[in-house]
């Protein structure tokens, strides 16, 4: 069996409100074991041995459930505990969050992106996630997720960091290291 990490866009935010328990359940029926959630965002941790089109299978479940669709970033658990301990700006102390991405984006559009950092900004994008820092004021900034999506050609979904190490932690065993700033031990 492998542990995933499904993290779904646009659950909970108005005005598709889905209560944890339903999405529980639409993962049950697809034959998936250790179901759970965390946070009322559209986290979605779960345990299969038969990893063929998971993404294309949840999404069409969840779309026929719910009437909408529902874009889903599937990671293992692997992959979820190597994001939980990247940090693309070690001398950042301040809030961090990320935008997972279904492929990795080309050379050229990731670099498109992280050119786009205002002064306010940092952005990094590895593999197939675009991490952001916030260094000021949300005002200052000119970021958005808006902005990753038309510039990379592709949708996301984001969480903060400390989100990802949460369900690291309660589901998957993750121990960090050292403790991580901002996110208690």
């Amino acid at each position: 069996m492998t542990r995933y990490v499904a993290f779904l866009r646009s659950i909970n935010t108005p005005p598709r409100h889905v209560k944890m328990a339903r999405l529980q359940t639409v993962f049950n029926g697809l034959g998936f074991e250790n179901v759970a959630t965390f946070i009322a965002s559209g986290n979605v941790i779960f345990d299969t041995d038969d990893p063929f089109d998971l993404v294309l299978r949840i999404e069409a479940a969840l779309e026929a459930d719910l009437g909408f669709e529902v874009p889903v970033f599937l990671r293992t658990g692997a992959e979820t505990i190597a994001v939980a301990e990247c940090q693309p700006f070690p001398d950042h102390l301040g809030e961090l969050e990320v935008s997972f991405l279904a492929s990795e984006p080309s050379r050229a559009a990731a670099r498109a992106l992280e050119a786009k950092a205002s002064g306010a900004d940092l952005l990094a994008v590895i593999g197939r996630e675009v991490f952001w820092a916030h260094t000021g004021p949300h005002g200052d900034s000119t970021h958005s997720e808006a902005r990753v999506m038309r510039t990379l050609g592709m949708p996301t979904t984001r969480r903060s960091l400390r989100t990802v190490r949460g369900i690291a932690r309660a589901h998957l065993n993750w121990q960090p290291a050292t403790p991580t700033s901002g996110d208690p031990r």
